[in-house]
């Protein structure tokens, strides 16, 4: 019997993947009579659809990426269940007709799939964090997914999460393998087993379920950027008592990282809440809260140089702005119809999320580079921050934050955010009075000179100190200036907004 926690919670964790998943292209080469047939007479075509697939024989873990990946491929989440009572039943019969299913249908379909594959698995119940997740376990565990055996080996995979997400009531196709890679140490951190045995865990590395409401929920993703926390790690809620940091590293070249902190405030500038530095594959966040309210702090994670296009636009801007601007590529001539057609073709609209989304499909490639050739014409490929961690804060009962005048930390420009290798080492303060005398240094490989712009031709240079490397000046604040602003250059000509502090009496 499914449970009724089932029915009401979606579980699918919202992402537009920056690291290129590869689906199966045998997924496509079924015969297309065994593939039709499947979804009208499961019963009769489960065991060729199989035997295709995967068959009995080979490396056990690419027979299960293969149907893994044709049920992401073929099997949406059924949103019905935000207006029905019950999601109904989830055998795999009734998943293949419907080609819908919620978690559980997910995970009897691919246990039943293993199984005629000569493949040993198992269902897994218990609670899961991500969308919908309120902060503690409920009574009743509200999602499934799959233990199978790998080379000897149990590993733990969510075929619902990587089959896409919902946004309001619709089911979004997004293919990823977030939810296939993961180590039981890294999976153990968005899913509790109801029974301990499915953690796959050391005793030592056993969840109970004050320890996993008490851990921040970490996605896939944040192990795909070979992110790892300092020696203190964030909890799911976190008690302050003033500014408060963590420190991260990857194992990856070209990572970099950001965060702010976001809420209803009472006043206070949020975006001055938050400082981050990139230092190389060391990265470290400090952030403070303002008032006693409780707010997130979302950290994103990027690799440099590396576009993606948006998985979506809103109606407007799509209907108004990027037809309009597609169309004049077509009439200079830039592209030709038929790139213009399947770019149009490309997105479909939900007027309930006031959007247009990008419709999937891994192999249709005319289509995909006609998209990917548009968006770069039309300047809309971005290097954006992936969602890689996100976890509350509050003010302790001793602390009342800082408070809504003054910032609490500088102000951080684009060319602060997109360096690869930097920190700001000293002020942190956001504020600096007029006349105080203030030691500047910023570590930096990124840039060869950092200085001050007072005027259309007034440049106060930092000097590098050979010693630690940093730029650094010792320096009085002018008296004449509401904003001191730091420029950076790469080339010693042109010069780019870097940090500022807001001056005061």
């Amino acid at each position: 019997m499914i449970k009724k926690s089932f029915l009401i919670l979606i579980s699918l964790f919202l992402s537009s993947q920056i690291f290129a998943a590869t689906m199966s292209s045998r997924v496509r080469q079924v015969p297309k009579q065994i593939q039709d047939g499947i979804f009208v007479n499961p019963k009769d075509n489960i065991v060729p659809l199989v035997k295709f697939l995967a068959g009995t024989s080979g490396d056990t873990s690419s027979r299960v990426k293969i149907l893994h990946d044709w049920i992401c491929d073929n099997i949406a989440y059924d949103c019905d269940v935000f207006t029905e009572e019950g999601a109904g039943a989830q055998g795999y019969e009734t998943v293949l007709k419907k080609r819908k299913a919620v978690c559980v249908g997910y995970a009897n379909l691919m246990a039943v799939m293993c199984q005629l594959a000569n493949i040993d698995s198992e269902i897994v119940y218990g609670w899961s964090k991500g969308f919908n997740y309120p902060g503690y376990l409920r009574p009743e565990s509200d999602h499934a997914w799959n233990a199978i055996k790998v080379a000897g080996k149990w590993k733990l995979i969510d075929v619902t999460w990587d089959a896409g997400f919902v946004e309001r009531r619709t089911f979004i196709k997004r293919y990823t393998t977030q939810w296939y890679n993961l180590t039981p140490e890294q999976f153990i951190y968005s899913h509790l087993p109801e029974e301990k045995e499915w953690q796959l865990l050391g005793e030592k590395q056993i969840r109970t379920p004050e320890r996993f409401e008490n851990e921040p929920y970490i996605p896939g993703v944040f192990f795909e950027y070979g992110l790892s926390f300092g020696k203190d790690a964030p909890s799911y809620t976190n008690l302050i008592h003033g500014e408060t940091g963590f420190d991260f590293s990857s194992s990856k070249n070209g990572v970099s990282l950001s965060a702010g902190i976001y809420g209803e405030s009472d006043g206070a500038d949020l975006s001055r809440a938050s400082y981050f530095e990139n230092a190389g594959r060391n990265k470290r966040f400090l952030f403070d809260v303002p008032d006693k309210k409780v707010y997130t702090v979302r950290v994103g994670a990027r690799i440099n140089g590396v576009t993606s296009n948006p998985y979506y636009f809103s109606r407007a801007d799509f209907e108004q702005k990027v037809l309009a601007k597609a169309q004049e590529l077509l009439a200079e001539k830039k592209i030709t119809k038929n790139e213009a057609d399947l770019f149009v073709k490309s997105y479909y609209l939900v007027a309930e999320n006031d959007r247009y989304y990008y419709a999937e499909d891994l192999f249709d490639n005319g289509r995909n580079m006609a998209n990917s050739k548009i968006l770069k014409l039309l300047e809309r490929n971005t290097s954006r921050y992936e969602n890689v961690l996100s976890f509350e804060v509050r003010a302790a009962d001793d602390y009342a934050g800082f408070g809504a005048d003054g910032a609490r930390f500088p102000q951080l420009y684009l060319g602060y955010q997109t360096a690869q290798n930097i920190k700001l080492v000293s002020p942190l303060q956001g504020t600096l009075q007029k006349g105080s005398e203030q030691h500047f240094a910023v570590s930096t490989s990124a840039y060869s000179k950092l200085a001050f712009v007072l005027g259309e031709s007034d440049f106060v240079f930092l000097t590098k100190n050979p010693k630690t490397g940093a730029f650094e000046l010792d320096y009085i604040v002018p008296g004449d200036i509401d904003v001191l602003h730091l420029f950076a250059s790469k080339d010693g000509s042109q010069f780019a907004s870097l940090i500022s502090w807001d001056i005061c009496d």
